[in-house]
């Protein structure tokens, strides 16, 4: 009979080691997408990250017969606590293909949520939306873009095998003629212009005021989205730092209105080499209603034609986000990802 055990430890104490290492064996990344994913776990891990001035939280490690064989964090946060009520978060999960094993790290997170008063838990979710979080549960014979949550297939039946529910679908769409779209939108770009918004680049040389800009649009513009919490600017610089080394200071579109406030973001990457995909558009709330998400989507297109791409995804959209709509029916979902919640 095979023997489960499980280790706890914190932060950057115990076997981290191993717990870094399991993501590349079990889910076959190759050295860039293991590096990534080790920086952002092991800067999350960090006591000294500045998310656990709101949160805390616990890791485990399990072994089964003495072979590291699975991996889990759970998250109290304490903003998500204020906002939407008792959750605990489960992240970093990594895990064989066992339900047994995947279940003594959820019954682990569990018990030390529980202790703290949570009665949910939701993932994954590494410790908040600003970090790693869905799994895919359709698509998987895609090419990956770059910050595409992807998996192993049977992570899906771990979850739901162990009590979890799927609370909350995403979906990314396919363009097939990129020029089309653009016809789409013809307008929008036009009276951005006449309100006075102008559209660049990230720049990298004022990357202080950039990165601040950015920080204060993206705490308005997504505040009232569904399991979105705070997060402080030196954590949120640390993540768009690391964007920037991925995808370069071109990917990251600012719109800004006539006094030089950033007022929008469009940020996108190329993969495969003919298609772009627009991993975010946000907005301050006060320009909604004017057409601005649509007019940097058009920038975007416009700089992608230009450089010879032919197609275009729109990434990640939640079940009730505007873009969604935009493709006006010319456009088929060719992945779909989940978030789920059991009780404690």
């Amino acid at each position: 009979m095979s023997h489960i055990t499980v280790e706890a430890f914190s932060h950057l104490d115990g076997p981290v080691e191993e717990f870094l290492a399991l993501p590349q064996r079990i889910e076959g990344l190759n050295e860039d997408q293991a590096r990534a994913e080790r920086a952002g776990t092991r800067a999350l891990l960090d006591p000294a990250n500045t998310y656990y001035q709101n949160a805390s939280s616990r890791s485990f490690l399990a072994r089964k017969d003495g072979r590291t064989a699975g991996r889990l964090t759970a998250f109290h946060n304490n903003f998500l606590v204020e906002k939407e009520g008792p959750y605990g978060l489960v992240g970093h999960f990594a895990c064989e293909d066992d339900v047994d094993v995947a279940g003594a790290l959820f019954s682990a997170g569990a018990e030390w949520l529980g202790q703290r008063g949570m009665k949910w838990l939701r993932g994954p979710m590494n410790g908040d939306i600003w970090h790693r979080w869905r799994l895919m549960t359709r698509g998987f014979d895609t090419t990956r873009f770059p910050g595409e949550p992807r998996q192993p297939e049977y992570y899906v039946r771990l979850f739901l095998n162990n009590g979890f529910e799927t609370v909350r679908t995403y979906s990314t769409k396919r363009i097939e003629d990129l020029k089309a779209q653009l016809e789409r939108f013809r307008l929008e770009p036009i009276l951005a212009k006449k309100r006075g918004i102008t559209m660049r680049s990230f720049d990298q040389n004022r990357w202080k005021e950039d990165i601040h800009g950015l920080f204060l649009l993206c705490q308005y513009a997504f505040a009232s989205t569904w399991s979105v919490t705070p997060t402080t600017e030196e954590e949120f610089t640390d993540i768009y730092n690391r964007w920037l080394r991925r995808v370069g200071p071109d990917q990251i579109l600012l719109a800004e209105d006539s006094s030089g406030k950033v007022v929008g973001l469009g940020l996108a990457v190329v993969a495969p080499p003919d298609t772009l995909n627009i991993r975010t558009l946000a907005v301050l709330p006060e320009q909604s209603g004017y057409g601005l998400g649509k007019a940097i989507a058009a920038e975007l297109y416009e700089r992608a034609i230009a450089n010879g791409l032919t197609a275009a995804h729109h990434c990640l959209m939640g079940p009730d986000m505007p873009t969604r709509r935009w493709d006006h029916g010319h456009a088929r979902v060719t992945r779909e990802y989940a978030v789920f919640e059991r009780g404690i």
